[in-house]
């Protein structure tokens, strides 16, 4: 596994891998010039250190990498200069300090690995070795696994805690990486007990249930471990300031635990899914840990009046483990209900575990894992039942746990007052103050670059990912009616500056001729933007397009232009603004964006003079979690097209 790997990869790929990496290079270096600048003059006034290196290995000999002499991610950023140079990847193997010993190396080392993009996902047990060997077979699969990094790297933290335990909703989720569960679970089936031992697995639906089942939320409380699974809970932990150690999941710690209880010569049974299930299921476990005793198998779907029997035969199993896949909270419920009248030490609910092992059901592939977006398989394979899960579930998870960071925030400031009592506020010192407003501009700013830089990789993944899409509404358009399928339109971004917009056309082609006889049907109060319900100059695709916002996003490529945001207050018409008080003109302090609050509000419905207060709102309170969660929340009020017309 040394550079002959890498030869497999033909020398333009090669070339094209890297010539790319000089072209992003250069275009983070134009971007971050001011702030660099800003940075190397401050050290050399205040007479300190401008640039140091800290020497890593590279494939051949020691590459030593730029970069500022202090704590902080701004630190790291004339490393671009060496990227430029060829001496390191955008995308690579692990870094390895030279103090270290010097690594076997399939591709020389990157600013970012797929092995440090697995471990903030919480999923470093698995190989990294074929991801990173594809991302650099061609020049598609390397730009798209720069996405998922960029991806991950946006709803995740490399922050691990070493709590072992984490609050969330009032359950105490037990922190462990994977190695860690497996430990605790082998050793609590080998301990023989007088009542099983339960176990449990949480993701964002299931913590949505017991948010409001108080028997299912006291049962979990009552198992020996909660273990978190799941985007959601990883995002959750992050906003309570915590980190994950590992995203543990059934469907992951299954063939791990099968080779610890072949070590231990200890047995499995398999109890839930649909009938024939669990013994396929059983039936594939053998197949590939040929040792492993599997001491039974029963379905799911018995009644009340059977359990005895199921019992009885669970019990002369011999089992030390139980895996129950019933569901949320059915299978937790059932295993605390009889808990004490089952003979296996450990028992588990492993949701629909069984699906994925007989095959009925075929597990996500590792590129979309890597980004926590598992989900997104489940829904479409199974959308009619999982729909509700997640378009609902999901935002509705996240909105609870904001809540809950807001009540812990609010009792800070409480602390605080306490403390502050003894404090002789006159001896504050000077510096002190312009430490923290100096703290305050630097928050400021990292957070114009956060959210600059989810602008960008959100709308570059969306129009790849839409391309199909948006190609098949130009079609349409097309063919409804003649002219342009794209509609460009002057409108007023940010400082009152215009800039050209893109929409896919939903008029006909005279349709700004028409405006001035429709001016007496606005049916939009306070006459400063125009609306109608029964528009006369919108085409049928038009319609479609408008009531479903599909027309809004070639504006996407408006974000990636710096022209618009993701998130912000909507661009207005330069007429419209014409119209403007001045109190309305604070729309205009921040980039205009695709979606804001009031889009997601009841947007057409909801009249100017309180339009502008919520966008007023958001300047304020703008932040990069703010706006993933308007981002969220966007999903469901374009699905229901609330106030779309």
């Amino acid at each position: 596994m040394n550079t002959l790997n890498l030869s497999k990869t033909c020398i333009p790929t090669l070339w094209s891998i890297q010539f790319a990496d000089r072209i992003i290079a250069l275009a983070a270096l134009l971007l971050f010039f001011p702030l660099i600048s800003c940075i190397y003059l401050y050290l050399k006034v205040m007479n300190k250190t401008k640039l140091e290196r800290v020497y890593i290995h590279g494939i051949d000999n020691l590459v030593g990498l730029y970069q500022f002499p202090y704590q902080g991610w701004t630190h790291q950023l004339p490393v671009i200069i060496n990227i430029i140079k060829g001496d390191i990847g955008l995308l690579g193997d692990e870094v390895h300090f030279s103090f270290e010993p010097k690594p076997v190396l399939f591709c020389r080392p990157g600013l970012v690995s797929i092995s440090s993009m697995q471990r903030r996902i919480g999923i470093d047990f698995e190989d990294s070795l074929p991801s990173l060997r594809k991302a650099y077979s061609s020049l598609w699969n390397y730009l798209l696994a720069l996405v998922r990094v960029t991806i991950n790297s946006a709803l995740t933290s490399n922050k691990t805690s070493q709590a072992e335990r984490i609050s969330l909703f009032g359950l105490s989720l037990h922190n462990a990486t994977m190695n860690g569960m497996l430990n605790l679970i082998v050793s609590k089936a080998k301990t023989p007990a007088k009542s099983l031992t339960q176990f449990a697995f949480v993701n964002a639906d299931c913590l949505n249930k017991a948010y409001t089942d108080s028997q299912y939320h006291r049962e979990l409380n009552n198992c020996e471990a909660i273990f978190a699974d799941g985007i959601g809970a990883r995002i959750a932990c992050r906003w309570l300031g915590v980190g994950l150690k590992a995203n543990l999941n059934g469907t992951d710690m299954l063939p791990l635990l099968c080779e610890q209880l072949i070590k231990e010569e200890l047995s499995l049974f398999l109890l839930g899914g649909a009938p024939e299930v669990a013994h396929q299921a059983a039936q594939q476990l053998q197949l590939s840990h040929p040792m492993l005793k599997i001491a039974g198998t029963h379905h799911g779907f018995f009644h009340e009046a059977d359990t005895k029997s199921v019992l009885k035969i669970i019990n002369s199993s011999g089992a030390a483990v139980l895996l129950v896949a019933m569901g949320a909270p059915k299978q937790e419920l059932w295993l605390a209900k009889y808990h004490s009248k089952l003979s296996p030490a450990v028992g588990i609910g492993v949701g629909g575990l069984f699906d994925f092992y007989s095959n009925r059901i075929n597990r996500a592939p590792l590129w979309l894992r890597q980004m926590g977006m598992e989900w997104i398989w489940r829904l479409i394979q199974e959308p009619r039942r999982m729909w509700r899960r997640y378009i609902f579930g999901n935002p509705l998870f996240l909105l609870r746990v904001r809540k809950e960071v807001r009540q812990l925030n609010n009792k800070k400031p409480h602390q605080s007052e306490t403390k502050t009592n003894v404090i002789n506020y006159p001896n504050l010192s000077k510096s002190s103050t312009q430490q923290r407003c100096g703290r305050i501009q630097l928050r400021l700013l990292l957070n114009r670059i956060a959210k600059r830089s989810l602008d960008v990789s959100v709308a570059a993944f969306a129009l790849v990912l839409l391309a199909p899409l948006l190609l098949l509404v130009a079609l349409f358009i097309r063919l409804e009616s003649p002219g342009a399928v794209l509609f460009s339109q002057q409108r007023v971004g940010k400082f009152n500056h215009t800039f050209t917009m893109w929409k896919f056309r939903s008029m006909y082609q005279d349709a700004e001729a028409r405006l001035a006889s429709l001016q007496k049907a606005n049916e939009m109060q306070g006459g400063v933007i125009f609306k109608m319900k029964c528009d006369p100059r919108i085409t049928r695709i038009g319609k479609f397009i408008r009531k479903t916002s599909i027309d809004e996003l070639p504006q996407l490529w408006n974000v990636i232009l710096g022209d618009m945001s993701l998130v912000g207050p909507r661009p207005a018409l330069p007429r419209e603004v014409a119209q403007y008080s001045p109190s309305d003109r604070r729309r205009l302090q921040v980039k205009p964006g695709i979606t804001c609050i009031w889009q997601v509000s009841g947007r057409s419905n909801i009249p100017f003079d309180r339009q502008v207060e919520l966008d007023v709102d958001y300047i304020y309170q703008q932040s990069l979690t703010e706006d993933i969660y308007l981002l969220i929340k966007t999903i469901p009020a374009v699905i229901f097209s609330r106030g779309a017309y």
